[in-house]
């Protein structure tokens, strides 16, 4: 393969203000940096000179959480509601879309947000009957903790009573809505024909090129059911994978009050799967997460999904053979939850094997001191507070609004965190967006967010590389450009994030 030697251009091996000269790349790795004279001398047998014309070269993205095969079904089979403004136009987007997809047996779609609707309120089984009267109907709200069905969906079920860690929302005289959330959600999923092997390797495609135009070049799939492990594992094989892969499977499905058995662990240079995913709550913009104290306006204190001793026991199971822990957690009772099963696995863990928090919305300071104990990673998602912050601030008192996300106290604490996204939850991606919004904690309204957890644009971008890269246990390979490691590489079109990054300037 030719070599290549990047140079005249803003060159951050490690994603802060260090620069170099040059970057030298043999055999899809950093083979040197320094002088471009000095790294032109070493390559011997023929070298490609790149010249960045003063555009500024990084280590590529990490979003170590990012659901890749939801994202590419918004891009290539269910129909997507991000930034629907009312129940009206969500109607006229299902009633559009069913009549151009007569042959689906189901309409599908995803992306509401009650907070963005000026109708003020969550929609229901009668809305979505006046859309799709003909038609099952399945609309998963934006956080994908909760979704609406039509009344034709009721006719399919057999049961109306929720399972564990789920609800089935009735109205004052009694009669379900057509809102399920959380392990309910089960219920519907069970009932829709499943994705094929085609479908899914089409979405995976789309997805990589959608998150390799965004500069990301590994990230990290959470909660992947046996059949979607088992298309990653079909396209590794075939060299269809153009991003580093890490596919957690999922251990409690939807629904399910039993465990998946454990799958195969297996490492390749583009596919990872060694950690396995669990859910203790839902959704803090839903008010699903699980919280000590109550959400605004009587909005109750959210969902704890698992068994404490379950949930324990599938873990304990898990880290015997193994297998890293990853954990949806939001809500405080939550963390509480999480922290008191990594302690007991803590007592018992030969191989010092690193578990992560997924989320991590609002710990408490004895949370963060327990997680640096530990070596518990946080992996959590700054864009939240930009595309989600009107939620929060609807429907979180002060008490917890003040330190949503509380980024500068997690690094104060000295616990490792990572950056991702969580897309398909929000529609922008881009890191560098994300970036801003750890720095600036500024909603899509211009409201500032807990002022006092900022962090600098160097903690941001390296959240997005190294500390993405620990967090999924790639560190060794990738996550800064160092000699050894894999050149995944972004160049950056629109300038330094040390320029374009600033308060007040655009991306």
């Amino acid at each position: 393969m030719t070599q290549q030697i990047f140079y005249n251009g803003a060159i951050h091996p490690f994603a802060d203000e260090q620069k170099v000269e040059a970057i030298w790349i043999k055999e899809e790795k950093v083979a040197g940096i320094g002088s471009l004279m000095q790294l032109q001398s070493r390559a011997v047998g023929g070298v490609a000179l790149q010249d960045l014309q003063g555009k500024t070269l990084l280590p590529g993205f990490h979003d170590p959480h990012i659901h890749l095969w939801k994202v590419g079904d918004l891009l290539t089979y269910m129909l997507d509601l991000r930034g629907v403004r009312s129940i009206a136009e969500m109607q006229e987007r299902l009633r559009e879309f069913a009549a151009r997809h007569p042959e689906r047996p189901w309409i599908l779609a995803r992306g509401f947000n009650e907070a963005n609707l000026t109708e003020g309120r969550m929609p229901d089984r009668y809305d979505l009957d006046r859309a799709v009267p003909d038609r099952p109907c399945y609309v998963i709200r934006t956080c994908a903790h909760i979704a609406v069905v039509n009344s034709m969906v009721f006719s399919l079920l057999p049961s109306l009573e929720a399972p564990a860690g789920g609800e089935v929302l009735r109205d004052k005289q009694g009669k379900a809505t057509g809102v399920f959330t959380e392990s309910a959600l089960g219920l519907i999923t069970r009932l829709i024909p499943p994705h094929s092997a085609v479908a899914y390797r089409e979405m995976i495609l789309a997805a990589q090129d959608a998150l390799l135009g965004k500069g990301i070049t590994s990230a990290t799939d959470p909660g992947v059911m046996p059949d979607l492990l088992a298309v990653y594992r079909q396209m590794e094989a075939a060299g269809e994978l153009k991003i580093r892969i890490n596919a957690m499977p999922i251990m409690v499905p939807d629904g399910g009050n039993k465990a998946l058995p454990l799958a195969e662990q297996f490492h390749s240079d583009y596919l990872h799967i060694d950690t396995v995913k669990f859910f203790a709550d839902g959704g803090l913009s839903g008010k699903t997460a699980a919280v000590k104290q109550p959400y605004k306006n009587g909005g109750g204190k959210g969902v704890m999904r698992l068994d404490g001793q379950f949930f324990l026991d599938l873990a304990q199971k898990a880290q015997d053979a193994g297998w890293r822990i990853a954990t949806h957690a939001i809500g405080d009772a939550a963390i509480d939850q999480v922290l008191a099963v990594y302690t007991e696995l803590d007592r018992n863990n030969p191989q010092g094997l690193r578990h992560r928090i997924e989320h991590l919305g609002m710990p408490h300071p004895e949370h963060l001191n327990r997680m640096r104990e530990l070596g518990t990673f946080c992996v959590s998602q700054p864009i939240f507070l930009y595309e989600l912050g009107p939620n929060f601030r609807r429907y979180l008192p002060n008490f917890y609004l003040n330190r949503v996300f509380p980024y500068r106290s997690v690094l104060d604490a000295g616990v490792s965190l990572a950056f991702s996204s969580d897309a398909p939850v929000v529609k922008d991606f881009n890191p560098l967006m994300g970036i801003r919004s750890a720095v600036e904690r500024v909603d899509v309204q211009g409201n500032e967010i807990g002022g006092a957890e900022k962090i600098t644009l160097v903690e941001a971008l390296r959240a997005f590389t190294l500390g993405a890269a620990e967090a999924a246990g790639t560190e060794a390979v990738n996550g800064s450009l160092e000699v050894g490691k894999w050149a995944d590489l972004v160049v950056l079109e629109e300038g330094s994030p040390f320029e374009t990054l600033k308060p007040n300037s655009n991306l």
